[in-house]
């Protein structure tokens, strides 16, 4: 009896005389009739489409046997047109959430018109996607590649499948949304994705050369929406500070010169004898808004002798720290092996974390760092250059830091 009835309303049944242009409201209708919202891709929709005379509110909305009504348009603004306006209903009501299985009642009102007519809903999937945890490292973000704090490391958990998106939101509209690991990793599509455990690791873009979001405030959220729209969604605050693109230069000397070698003229060559030590300076700036990160070692007197490198004097290379560092030709062993911080401990602002003490320059400041190798041997080639960089570890060394003032060098027997 009720599918001859929704047959025999698949158009309009305006509550006003007739069915024909009466009002505001004409050409009223919903197909089809039935629908199964699942997202099978079968009926999964019900398209409502009706035509205004003159400008109205409109509100569309269902209403089932027991009663019960369910908004699917609140009073939305409409001009007047003579084309269709149309709904597309996929089961859900105007909060988000799947109506029920059963029969309805539809209702379009626009002003003093309203038009109604029957729609039954069947085999809907009623269980919306639920997003059972949502973990960070961190709840607050530094993301100014100094390797503390840069990244905040992220896991969602569904329950079913779903379309699943991870992004920051900030004031003024702002938003950024976060790449999955394995996406990045295997190329695999956005679509919807099977329950499980995902991962997402999100470095405010610098990583990719990008500014980072500024400093303040935002909110991190994860949201899963399944096939028919149905969706979750779980926040997190989250903090930025000291946000910004590390940048440092070498500046030129009073010589013209971005490294000043001791004992070497307007020829950028020299001799030494076996034992001699060449002694440098060089005047790093840090020119960007955020501080950057150095670590030792911080005398510039203590030399190193050919054979040593910044390990044998017991400071590690590590990611994101800035240092001086000096290479030559037939350096056979690690990059750049003779490093500096930069700037003396007098220079550097002191910060504790996790009970460990890391050193800043700070946004604008200027520093002259000394340093000095020993010739204990004569190196496979001979004559050999001998240059120097300014390098953030395990980042990079910019092409305007890199191989800075090359001299040719000579080591002789005494």
């Amino acid at each position: 009896m009720f599918r001859r009835l929704l047959a025999a309303a698949a158009g309009c049944v305006l509550l006003l005389p007739g069915c024909a242009s009466v009002g505001t409201l004409d050409a009223v209708s919903v197909v089809p009739t039935v629908i199964s919202p699942n997202g099978d891709g079968k009926a999964d929709i019900a398209r409502f489409t009706y035509a205004l005379h003159t400008p109205s509110a409109v509100s569309i909305y269902l209403v089932d046997t027991a009663g019960r009504r369910y908004d699917l348009r609140r009073s939305v603004a409409r001009p007047a047109s003579p084309k269709n306006f149309e709904l597309l209903f996929n089961g859900m009501d105007a909060d988000g959430k799947l109506v029920p299985n059963g029969e309805y009642t539809w209702h379009v009102v626009a002003g003093e018109s309203s038009a109604t007519g029957l729609l039954r809903v069947e085999n809907a999937d009623e269980a919306p996607p639920k997003i059972s945890e949502f973990t960070t490292t961190t709840r607050e973000f530094t993301p100014n590649r100094d390797a503390i704090e840069d990244h905040v490391y992220i896991n969602v958990v569904i329950d079913r499948p779903a379309k699943l998106s991870v992004y920051v939101l900030g004031a003024d509209g702002f938003r950024q949304d976060i790449p999955r690991e394995e996406l990045a990793r295997m190329n695999a599509n956005e679509d919807m994705l099977e329950a499980g455990r995902y991962f997402y690791n999100y470095d405010g873009g610098i990583d990719k050369g990008a500014d980072p979001p500024p400093d303040g405030e935002y909110t991190l959220v994860a949201e899963a929406v399944d096939r028919i729209g149905q969706r979750d969604v779980v926040t997190r605050p989250l903090t930025i500070r000291d946000s910004g693109r590390p940048v440092a230069e070498i500046i030129t000397q009073p010589n013209g010169q971005g490294i000043e070698w001791q004992g070497i003229g307007t020829t950028p060559e020299a001799t030494f004898k076996l034992g001699d030590t060449i002694h440098f300076s060089m005047t790093v700036r840090n020119v960007g808004t955020t501080p950057i990160r150095t670590a030792g070692p911080f005398d510039g007197t203590d030399c190193y002798t050919l054979d040593e490198n910044r390990y044998t004097k017991g400071f590690a290379e590590e990611p994101g720290v800035w240092r001086v560092g000096v290479d030559f030709e037939t350096n056979t062993g690690e990059d750049h092996p003779f490093r500096w911080a930069t700037g003396s401990l007098v220079d550097l602002d002191v910060v504790e974390h996790n009970g460990v003490k890391l050193y800043y320059l700070a946004p604008g400041k200027q520093v002259v760092v000394h340093g000095c190798v020993t010739f204990t041997r004569i190196p496979v080639r001979n004559p050999f250059r001998i240059w120097g960089s300014l390098i953030q570890e395990q980042v990079e060394i910019s092409a305007v830091n890199s191989n800075v003032t090359p001299i040719l060098i000579t080591v002789v027997k005494p």
